[in-house]
């Protein structure tokens, strides 16, 4: 019997190790400058999405993302009908909760042209949404991704989330 072994003769690694090649999507996160319309809308919207199920109500996400809104979603939100209107967050919010974990987000500007304004101070763009539950003991649980529209317009305070969908 014969027995063929192969052997590299150069006696290192057969392939040079190459470095762990980072997401375009998490390039991302440095990039924002919440000074420019489409920065306001990513840090407003990560904020709106940024979820604490043990020491919040749903919605009171909204509350904290307060400095980046605009004139309407502010009038929203001081007016009663604000709770209805806010985003809907999972069925899970009770066993998060329970379970003591927060849900983080990530946002970013889609590469992909939002319908356009003849306002030069109102401007949309389509923001990328992505969701991760992180539990205590470190355990995370990626939700689906979501895409919304976001309106921002131009005010004295600089640009402003105005709207979303």
């Amino acid at each position: 019997m014969v027995v063929l072994l192969s052997v590299p003769a150069c006696g290192g690694d057969a392939e040079p190790s190459r470095p762990e090649a980072t997401s375009t999507t998490r390039l991302l996160e440095a990039a924002v400058d919440p000074t420019t319309p489409d920065g306001v809308a990513v840090v407003a919207l990560r904020e709106v999405y940024t979820w604490n199920p043990l020491t919040e109500q749903p919605g009171s996400s909204l509350q904290r993302a307060r400095e980046w809104l605009g004139p309407s979603m502010i009038r929203m939100l001081d007016s009663s009908i604000g709770a209805t209107e806010t985003p809907k967050p999972s069925l899970q919010w009770a066993d998060w909760a329970r379970a003591k974990a927060h849900v983080e987000a990530f946002t970013f500007a889609s590469g992909e042209p939002a319908p356009a304004s003849a306002d030069p101070t109102v401007a949309q763009y389509k923001i990328g949404i992505e969701q991760t539950v992180v539990y205590p003991n470190g355990r995370t649980e990626a939700l689906p991704p979501s895409t919304v529209i976001a309106t921002v317009v131009q005010t004295p305070q600089g640009w402003r989330l105005d709207a979303f969908r």
